[in-house]
């Protein structure tokens, strides 16, 4: 069956659009952080979760005094984000923002020191419906970021992170976007069509 130079197009744009819809997890381009912290700021998406009840200030942490540090990961391009996997240390309050810009920041959700079930030491919280480790209270709607930041905001003074993975599928292109490279697929097809026609 042959395709005219519209179709191919169109299949084309099917094809690229649909390959963005299963959520997964989101991955992070680069990390940073803001003040003085032990580790480095890979450790907070690194894949590896810390065991819970570990240490607060384990290989598997970045683990800080005070209030002043601010950890920020930077997707590299914006994504519908669904869910969240946090692992913090357990007696703490900390605050979740995201921004689409770097510049201008939401809250997501806030954790509480009495979220989670653990007693002392590193805690896993997810976002997950269904997960053992799930708490209602960082379960959020969609949302669209490029960049995600965590900092504590109170508690016993020594705070850590060992892990903030998200889950979520790139940010749908806008129609006019959707336009752009229709176009774009057109101009290929037509060029296709062009060197076949040349060489018969």
């Amino acid at each position: 069956m042959k395709l005219t130079t519209t179709a191919f197009a169109a299949a084309l744009l099917i094809a690229t659009a649909g390959s963005a819809s299963a959520v997964s997890l989101v991955p992070v381009a680069s990390s940073s952080g803001t003040g003085t912290f032990m580790g480095a700021t890979g450790i907070i998406h690194d894949g590896v979760i810390p065991a819970e009840s570990s240490v607060y200030n384990g290989a598997n942490t970045v683990s800080w005094f005070g209030t002043s540090v601010i950890l920020t990961v930077d997707f590299g391009q914006l994504y519908t984000l669904s869910d969240v996997t946090l692992s913090v240390d357990n007696n703490d309050f900390y605050r979740v923002q995201i921004s689409e810009d770097g510049t201008n920041w939401n809250t997501l959700f806030t954790v509480l020191s009495f979220d989670g079930e653990i007693g002392s030491g590193m805690d896993t919280m997810s976002s997950v419906l269904g997960d053992p480790e799930y708490i209602e209270s960082i379960d959020f709607p969609t949302v669209s970021a490029r960049y995600a930041r965590i900092y504590a905001i109170a508690g016993d003074s020594a705070y850590s992170v060992g892990e903030m993975q998200f889950n979520g599928i790139p940010a749908v292109p806008e129609p006019s976007e959707y336009a752009l490279m229709g176009l774009g697929l057109l101009g290929i097809g037509l060029r296709l069509r062009k060197v076949g026609q040349r060489s018969k």
